[in-house]
């Protein structure tokens, strides 16, 4: 596929849920039981239940991807061969990932565990940058919570399965399971889950007990247990060490990357018992170890993980790994903690480590780039803080000299991990133009950078691409060019299938024809942007977008339509209320103002995660809204300004900061893009690793 044909040609049918009308829905208020107390089902459901019940034995040991599915997948792919063929015929893509045998293990470790997709830069993004990259495997996952909406009802009407050993489901096969209640649910059919705890909670059910759909019996959950621990009994693999075979190291990863935590932390705790057993080296422990941290970081265990972090610190012998672990250190307090102050202390502990070599080599110097690369993330959190012009200005031009000193290190250097890291800086570089207002001068560095991938034709870089692009031209105010912009990435992405961008950017093309003032495209795109929500069981976008579509209708002065009038009832209804009395369009800009009704300008990248299907939460702060000056919310009856040479905002930066990054910089200009990246690896990075943005 070509980029010509990527950016005007590629035109996907609409999908049906665009072409139903529908768009009233109220989010599942039931569907799954968690019960610590073994007790009888008519007790705990009533007896209405007892016929219904669908008993699914527990998984193995050791939380291995996909373990619970498994167990149902047993009971459940027999009835449909027999009842529903048609089924899996219709879902033979998912259904073949979801039956496909354990990865292969050349490292003979036996452990590499159950396959499962998720791509190589995935996996080292996560454990590189400490980051979320969810939303390639929310994909997979919502699929296969539609195949289980489709096939289960082969086990009968009114379904309700008992989970035993819940407390053993690994967080991939929850994951799918209670999308799969959503859905069922969405679509006005009965699907209840009791799961039955064998020993201890674990922190994902812990944080599973709070949502909506979930209730737990009066018993209460018990305590979390620490999974790392210690090995799970019968979990054994092959001591690893340094320079050996990558697998282990390979399959940790894969297990950070996916989420599965309980998978990682057993996996870490085994190879660390295996390690020490054989007297391994203290480097050896130092990088599992390294590994517990950022599986206990992405779970909120930010103490426990700096505490790991150091005594990682402690047994680590050669100067490359100390770096790399004061890097991590040093990211995750500015990440997690907020304390640009302690990370500048570990980042230069990291630098002093690499400066003791006395002929650094190809690690060290990539080391070295990630760690500048550190603290220009924190000069830049600093410059957005302060309120004083004259220090932004000096913050802000130590970001891009940090940045380029970390070009001209890697610049001519060979080999896939350079380039990675070349490609991240050149997108970091874009997204500090864009922060001190250079909207057009990162707009054509981007273009520049992004050659390389975009000239592979692979169509999910175009995505990220044109969005990048379309925000750069929004926040400029140049209207026309970025509805132009995210129309050619809503074209890729509906090619794609990509539901979760694609409600993503819709609402951005709505928000973009908002802000040049056509509201029939905007109540359009808000419109196709809420459905995609529905779909999608995503209640925090679906109230977003329906607000746009009520404020697109309201400022256009245009009727609503049953469907609309049916959602508003149930998510704004007094707005609702307001618009059946007659009220004319300053009265119901009142009312939708009263309700909250707000709606996202568009951040300035598509998000790696989607909180509403991995189930881990959000963090308190959003580091690239924070960064770029963009709000999260905006009410759009008040004018807004638009965003020239740093000022104004949809994104929410005073005129004093925009007056003081607007001059930031200038004494450098980004090099040129094609000696920056050089020709493209043989695999080339994913594009949640691509978008600008903190790293």
């Amino acid at each position: 596929m070509t980029a010509d044909s990527l950016t005007a040609d590629a035109v996907a049918s609409r999908p049906a849920w665009l072409q139903d009308p529908t768009l009233a829905w109220r989010p599942a208020a039931r569907g799954v039981v968690l019960c610590a107390r073994h007790h009888g089902l008519a007790e705990c459901l009533g007896p209405q239940t007892v016929d219904a019940a669908v008993d699914i034995g527990p998984p193995g040991i050791g939380y291995d991807h996909l373990c619970g599915l498994q167990e149902l997948l047993a009971v459940l792919l027999p009835a449909v061969r027999a009842t529903r063929p048609e089924v899996l015929e219709q879902h033979a893509d998912v259904v073949g990932l979801l039956t496909r045998q354990e990865a292969p293990d050349p490292g003979g470790t036996g452990h590499r565990g159950r396959f499962v997709p998720v791509s190589e830069t995935a996996s080292l993004g996560t454990t590189r940058r400490i980051s979320r990259e969810s939303h390639t495997t929310a994909g997979w996952i919502d699929r296969a919570a539609r195949f289980l909406v489709d096939a289960l009802p082969s086990l009968g009407d009114r379904l309700v399965l008992v989970l035993n050993g819940f407390d053993h489901w690994d967080r991939i096969s929850v994951r799918i399971l209670y999308r799969t209640v959503l859905i069922a649910d969405q679509q006005g059919r009965s699907i209840t889950v009791r799961g039955l705890l064998r020993d201890a909670g674990t922190l994902f059910l812990e944080r599973l007990s709070r949502l909506r759909a979930v209730r737990v019996c009066a018993s209460g959950l018990p305590p979390a247990a620490e999974a790392s621990g210690g090995a799970s009994p019968g979990l054994v693999v092959e001591a690893w060490r340094t320079g050996g075979h990558a697998g282990p190291l390979r399959a940790i990863g894969d297990a950070i990357a996916l989420q599965n935590f309980e998978r990682a932390d057993l996996l870490i705790a085994a190879h660390l018992e295996a390690v020490a057993a054989e007297g391994g080296r203290a480097d050896d422990l130092a990088d599992l170890i390294r590994l517990q941290a950022i599986s206990e970081a992405q779970t909120g265990r930010v103490d426990s993980a700096v505490a790991k972090l150091e005594r990682s610190l402690e047994l680590a012998e050669k100067p490359e790994l100390r770096a790399h672990l004061n890097y991590l250190t040093a990211l995750l307090v500015t990440k997690r903690k907020d304390d640009t102050e302690t990370a500048r202390t570990y980042y230069l502990r990291g630098l002093a480590c690499l400066d003791a070599l006395g002929t650094p080599g190809v690690d060290a110097q990539v080391e070295k780039a990630w760690i500048l690369n550190g603290l220009a993330l924190g000069a830049a959190i600093d410059a957005r803080r302060t309120d004083d012009a004259e220090k932004r200005d000096l913050l802000f031009q130590e970001a891009f000299e940090l940045e380029f000193k970390a070009f001209r290190m890697v610049r001519e250097m060979p080999g896939d991990s350079a380039f990675y890291l070349r490609y991240n800086l050149s997108h970091n570089l874009a997204f500090l133009l864009q922060i001190t207002g250079r909207h057009q001068q990162a707009e054509n560095f981007l273009r520049s950078v992004s050659a390389t991938m975009l000239g592979t034709g692979r169509p999910e870089f175009f995505v990220p691409h044109h969005y990048a692009i379309a925000v750069l031209q929004l926040r400029r105010g140049s209207h026309e060019q970025a509805a132009a912009s995210f129309g050619a990435a809503i074209r890729v992405a509906g090619a794609l299938r990509d539901p979760f961008h694609l409600e993503k950017l819709l609402a951005a093309a709505g928000y973009t024809d908002l802000r040049r003032g056509d509201h029939a495209g905007a109540a359009r795109h808000y419109r196709d942007a809420a459905r995609t929500a529905r779909r999608l069981c995503d209640e925090s976008a679906f109230a977003q977008d329906l607000a746009g579509l009520l404020w697109a209708l309201t400022l256009g002065g245009s009727r609503w339509d049953r469907h609309t009038l049916t959602a508003a009832r149930v998510w704004y209804p007094e707005v609702a209320g307001a618009y059946d009395r007659g009220l004319g369009r300053a009265e119901l800009a009142e009312a939708l103002t009263r309700a909250g009704a707000e709606i996202a300008p568009p951040s300035s990248k598509l998000p790696s995660y989607l909180a509403a299907v991995d189930l881990e939460g959000v963090p308190d702060r959003d580091l690239n809204r924070f960064l770029a000056g963009i709000r999260s919310q905006e009410n759009p009856s008040r004018p807004v300004t638009e965003e020239r040479g740093g000022t104004g905002a949809s994104g929410g930066a005073n005129t004093a900061a925009a007056k003081g990054t607007s001059e930031a910089g200038r004494t450098q200009e980004p090099p040129e893009p094609r000696a920056v990246l050089g020709s493209a690896p043989q695999a080339t990075p994913s594009p949640a690793a691509a978008g600008g943005g903190p790293r």
